[in-house]
């Protein structure tokens, strides 16, 4: 009996010397970051993420390009409506918000974000802030959101401790009676 069980476990030894199970493999590609993400080496770089990551509809590319913490201040309107909701609105929020909106957004539609009568300044040396009308088309489904808003932003981008730049402070502007990003933002978190 023991010598055919020996016997055995020579056999599966070579079966199992014979097979490539020992052998080298072909290495498998890196994961590699998805969509348009630029080095945010400068204020203006983390704006170009911002409108890369909404139109490609990249939440992770999109969180990237906030700084931790980050803050946002929603319109006057909006808060009085609902001061529950923005209160401590944080990063996470922010990609809760961001990754239902691209969740809901029409196959192969595409939303844009377009920024006009900028202006933009360092208030020192680590801290831009750039101050512009927006415009933000979101071809979605959702029912009960708008699909274009418009308003003023006022992005505080920072430099971090890295050296590269994130937005750390959103403050969002009601224009006239058309639907602001704060109505959006509404919509997509509740």
């Amino acid at each position: 009996m023991r010598e055919r069980l020996r016997h055995s476990w020579l056999l599966v030894l070579v079966g199992l010397l014979g097979c490539d199970l020992f052998a080298p493999r072909e290495p498998e590609a890196p994961v590699a970051e998805s969509g348009t993400f630029l080095q945010p080496d400068t204020p203006e770089r983390v704006v170009q993420n911002l409108q890369a990551a909404i139109a490609e509809q990249n939440a992770g590319n999109y969180v990237r390009s906030l700084a931790e913490p980050f803050t946002f201040i929603p319109t006057a309107t909006a808060q009085s409506r609902d001061p529950a909701l923005w209160a401590g609105w944080n990063r996470a929020r922010e990609e809760q918000y961001f990754t239902a909106m691209v969740a809901a957004v029409s196959p192969s539609a595409t939303p844009q974000l377009q920024l006009s009568n900028e202006r933009a300044s360092f208030d020192s040396e680590r801290r831009y802030v750039l101050e512009a009308s927006y415009r933000l088309t979101v071809p979605h489904t959702h029912p009960d959101a708008p699909t274009i808003v418009e308003g003023r932003l006022i992005w505080e981008i920072t430099q971090q401790p890295s050296g590269l730049w994130a937005l750390e402070r959103w403050t969002d502007r009601q224009q006239g009676d058309v639907p602001s990003w704060s109505d959006l933002k509404r919509a997509f978190i509740n």
